[in-house]
């Protein structure tokens, strides 16, 4: 199946997404501590000859870190994109964004960016929430320059993974968003014709002292939005009672674990 070919997400399910991130604006960097390590992580990955005239922070949420990367990369000019405009609101209210770096809101999956002109695509925990991985693939690709840099990080398969055990034990309605695996992320782009540098996947285990602290970290970062065929109905006291005990099995001295899968990787577009 071609990228022309691919089944697109619906546009309902993307302005869904832009909502749940929206609400979450002003108190996601309270809480958004692994995405904030991850997207440092990335930072130090890119590589040290990078010198691109463009370059684009791809769901750049209120920008935690677009300020370090202007500053490590001073002569680029930075468009800092999300689909959440609230999300931009709040980055350019904490001064985020100076210098050369525009916010524009707008969707991964169209952006509004001319082909080839782009040096350096950055993005750090946002893309999984773009299902279609070919056409995604192919609009990133079709955006670099020749010789550019795509890198980015995002949690892959097996991770909330013990939050999902825990739901299955109550019912068998989605609860937890799917994870797409890192070989179907690394082969969509492959697919496209960008060429792996670096890539890994590391995992973060976090622990909260119960399940209410889960759901208010991932309410927060607008992670808590699941992606679902049909309107979420209500849980019923016996059910949420039913997940809760579920977890309280894997409870440790830590607390309740909830675990990540991260992917990190950079790609290149052949010269």
């Amino acid at each position: 199946m071609s990228a022309e070919q691919a089944p697109q997400q619906p546009v309902a399910t993307r302005r869904a997404v832009a909502e749940s991130f929206g609400r979450a604006a002003r108190s996601y960097d309270a809480h958004a501590r692994l995405q904030l390590a991850a997207a440092r992580t990335l930072k130090g990955m890119l590589p040290e000859d990078l010198a691109p005239a463009w370059a684009v922070d791809l769901g750049v949420g209120t920008g935690p870190v677009t300020r370090a990367l202007c500053e490590q990369l001073p002569k680029t000019r930075w468009l800092a994109l999300d689909i959440a405009e609230p999300m931009l609101h709040e980055g350019v209210a904490r001064g985020r964004f100076v210098g050369q770096c525009q916010p524009v809101c707008a969707d991964a999956m169209q952006l509004p960016l001319a082909a080839a002109s782009a040096g350096l695509v950055f993005s750090s925990f946002a893309l999984q929430w773009c299902t279609a991985l070919p056409p995604l693939a192919a609009e990133i690709a079709r955006v670099m320059a020749p010789g550019g840099v795509f890198a980015f990080c995002l949690p892959v398969a097996g991770t909330l993974a013990e939050l999902r055990e825990s739901w299955a034990a109550a019912d068998d309605a989605p609860h937890v968003n799917r994870f797409q695996r890192s070989d179907d992320w690394l082969a969509a782009l492959q697919a496209a014709g960008l060429q792996v540098d670096t890539a890994h996947t590391h995992q973060v285990r976090e622990h909260y002292p119960d399940v209410r602290a889960i759901a208010t970290m991932l309410r927060a970062t607008g992670a808590g939005h699941v992606v679902r065929a049909a309107p979420a109905g209500l849980t019923g006291r016996r059910r949420y009672a039913a997940f809760q005990s579920a977890y309280e099995q894997l409870r440790t001295s830590q607390g309740l674990p909830l675990s990540w899968q991260v992917l990190y990787a950079v790609l290149r577009k052949p010269a």
